[in-house]
């Protein structure tokens, strides 16, 4: 019962159901250092899923950190309304610079962020690039996991490449309200 009640803004709130299952799947798939999907309608509640899932994971582990990503900046400002609400403290970075500064330093353990923020403009080559990334140790500190909101928009292509390239250990879950096609498995987040 401690890892699901939360207090937002005062108000003692419970998971429904299809929050507790999901949280309980992803903890079981989390301690196997494993990533994947969650999959929930819209409205259903993803990121109070989110925020049980990564006050979980902090707890639990001392040397995690948990990043959690958007594609929207509306999004960004929702998520963390959500965590500050419940009074978890989560750290909104300000520009790619800043959160590749957050991700290479002990805090902030918790933080948010936008996709795009880890794209770089000046690219001509993007294979080349991505290789260059690869081969470089990972500029990440700590046991990054990595949660990913509404992730069939930006985990097939370019930045979803450039994310598993800048944080090369770090643990991918994606959630979504959107149906998946079986022909769309290229992008998983394991």
């Amino acid at each position: 019962m401690h890892d699901f009640v939360l207090f937002d803004g005062g108000m003692k709130k419970l998971p429904r159901a299809h929050q507790y299952i999901g949280v309980k799947k992803a903890q079981a798939e989390v301690r196997q250092k494993k990533g994947g999907i969650i999959w929930h309608t819209q409205g259903s509640g993803k990121s109070i899923v989110m925020l049980l899932l990564a006050k979980w994971i902090l707890e639990n582990n001392s040397n995690a950190r948990v990043a959690v990503i958007t594609d929207r900046d509306e999004l960004d400002k929702q998520i963390e309304g959500v965590f500050t609400s419940a009074g978890i403290r989560i750290a909104r970075s300000t520009s790619g610079r800043d959160l590749m500064k957050q991700l290479g330093q002990a805090a902030p353990r918790l933080l948010c962020s936008l996709v795009h923020k880890f794209g770089n403009k000046d690219v001509d080559n993007f294979e080349a690039y991505i290789k260059e990334l690869e081969a470089q140790p990972s500029l990440t500190v700590g046991e990054v996991f990595v949660c990913v909101d509404e992730c069939h928009r930006t985990q097939s292509g370019k930045l979803h490449r450039l994310m598993k390239a800048r944080m090369l250990n770090a643990v991918f879950i994606g959630f979504t309200g959107t149906p998946l096609l079986k022909k769309d498995a290229r992008w998983r987040m394991a």
